[in-house]
């Protein structure tokens, strides 16, 4: 079976695009959200620094990361190494976009495709690029905000807790991970969701290096969305692509050494559809 994700946005008008994307959240309570969709996460993030401190350092580390990640990446909108500083400080070309959110914050209006080969085991083994799902889960949360605590990426953490336990693996197992970084703060709260950071210590997954391509736990080694860009339909089964393509040892300058097994974090609106595979190389 051929699985392709495609998404043309550049073709709407700004408004058009932040009202079609402010769709992906619940109507009655967000529809009147300054910023679309970007400042449903500007207030996720400005929740997340009220509750454990102002986070612009890390959320700059994160955006610094994945923008030098994505220069490796031949496939990324977006191929510059922009450093902290740039990310971290307010200016004309990032200026703030929704609460503590800054340009470099958010990902990219994209257009793209992606597409992957779904078969059977007995096929696969013809095939010299196989890679194996070890687990596929997916886990659905409320659709309000106003129904959960939405700083903690409930559904996030639960799809990670039974799509580890499906595998027969832990975190520390993994070789990679490619995460849904829509914002930083996004990734910064997915951290935890994950288990890498205690709750409220997202941070330290970036500032102790752990989730940079050297790292315990490489995070986004493509770029992520927020460098490689975000066609929303597009997004998943890319994410999906990179990863076999690291297991298959051909990602080029991105290739993470003795890539035997890699998570991908998706989700659909804020936390609400989320799903976790584990996949490994099937050779």
């Amino acid at each position: 079976m051929l699985v392709v994700g495609v998404e043309q946005m550049t073709k709407l008008p700004g408004p058009e695009i932040g009202k079609t994307l402010l769709k992906a959240s619940y109507l009655p309570e967000d529809g009147d959200t300054p910023g679309g969709f970007a400042g449903v996460f500007g207030k996720i993030a400005g929740q997340y620094f009220q509750r454990y401190g102002d986070q612009s350092d890390a959320l700059a580390m994160i955006a610094a990361k994945n923008h030098r990640n994505g220069v490796a990446n031949p496939y990324a909108q977006m191929r510059k190494d922009v450093g902290f500083d740039f990310c971290r400080t307010e200016s004309d070309k990032n200026p703030f976009v929704a609460g503590p959110l800054k340009r470099t914050d958010c990902s990219l209006v994209s257009d793209g495709a992606a597409a992957l080969v779904l078969m059977d085991d007995e096929s696969a083994k013809s095939a010299r690029r196989a890679v194996r799902f070890r687990a596929n889960v997916h886990v659905q949360d409320f659709l309000p905000m106003s129904k959960r605590d939405i700083i903690d990426f409930t559904g996030c953490a639960v799809a990670w807790r039974k799509a580890l336990g499906e595998a027969g693996v832990t975190l520390d197992d993994l070789s990679l991970v490619e995460t849904h970084d829509c914002f930083t703060v996004a990734e910064l709260i997915e951290y935890e969701a994950m288990g890498l950071a205690p709750t409220g210590r997202g941070a330290d997954a970036i500032k102790n290096g752990w989730v940079q391509k050297d790292g315990r736990l490489p995070v986004n080694v493509s770029g992520g969305l927020k460098a490689k860009g975000h066609p929303i339909g597009a997004t998943g089964v890319s994410m999906h692509a990179l990863c076999a393509m690291q297991l298959a040892g051909e990602a080029g300058d991105m290739q993470v050494k003795d890539a035997k097994l890699a998570g991908v974090f998706n989700m659909g609106g804020a936390a609400v559809a989320n799903y976790v595979s584990i996949l490994e190389a099937a050779r």
